[in-house]
Order: C-alpha cells, then sequence, then structure tokens
C-alpha cells in the first residue's frame, strides 16, 4: 500500500528536483526501517508504510533520473530496465532470505530473524 501511495505522488516530489528527492526519501526510508524494529504491531505496521512510501517516490525518481543523466547512445544497453532489474532482484532476494525463518509456531515467536529482513533494506 506505501509503495503504490508513494508512486501515485511521486511525480509531485520530483518537480522540486530528482536528486533532492532521491537523497530525502533516503532517509524517510531510513527513518520507516527504524520504527518497524520496535516490537509493536502499530509500530511496525507504519514503519513499513513509511518505508513503502519512500520506496514507491524513489521507483519514481531513479528512472527519470537516469534518463537524464545518461547519454542515450548508452540508454539501449540495460540502463533502461536496470531500475526494474534490481528492483525484482531486491524482492527475490528477501525472498531466499526469508527462507531462513523457523517454522514452528513455538520457535516463530522466540526468533528474532524478523529483524534481519526487516533490516536488510537498510544497507541499500
Amino acid at each position: 500500500m506505501g509503495i503504490s501511495i508513494g508512486s501515485i505522488f511521486g511525480g509531485d516530489f520530483i518537480k522540486h528536483g530528482r536528486r533532492q528527492a532521491l537523497i530525502r526519501f533516503n532517509f524517510v526510508g531510513l527513518f520507516g526501517s527504524l520504527i518497524s524494529f520496535y516490537l509493536n504491531f502499530w509500530s511496525m505496521c507504519f514503519g513499513r508504510l513509511v518505508l513503502g512510501f519512500s520506496s514507491g517516490v524513489m521507483l519514481c525518481t531513479t528512472p527519470k533520473m537516469l534518463e537524464e543523466t545518461i547519454p542515450s547512445h548508452l540508454f539501449d544497453r540495460g540502463f533502461g530496465t536496470s531500475t526494474s532489474i534490481f528492483v525484482n532482484l531486491a524482492f527475490f532476494g528477501v525472498l531466499l532470505v526469508s527462507g531462513g525463518m523457523p517454522e514452528e509456531p513455538k520457535d516463530l515467536a522466540d526468533s528474532k530473524f524478523w529483524m534481519v529482513i526487516f533490516g536488510i533494506q537498510i544497507p541499500f
């Protein structure tokens, strides 16, 4: 839901500068990631919503910025599709990491592995 809302309003943020929007919403995404580490259901949901919103804005700004900065003769050599490729690779990576979650409900309650999955986007 956050990515959808961020994608809808992403065009409004890039009017004031694509680079500025990328930098600001990287920090907003970091803030959302850190909020989601609190052991409270509503703070986790809010943190994921904020992270999704910032990701939606960045999904709007990144292709536009690439289109404006990369020379046109290089754009056809993979730069045009690079955003979609890396987003899908990130989804696949999180899916692989989530395979480490315990399957038993009693083990799941004691596991802190969810913190790895929620924090995996911070370095990126």
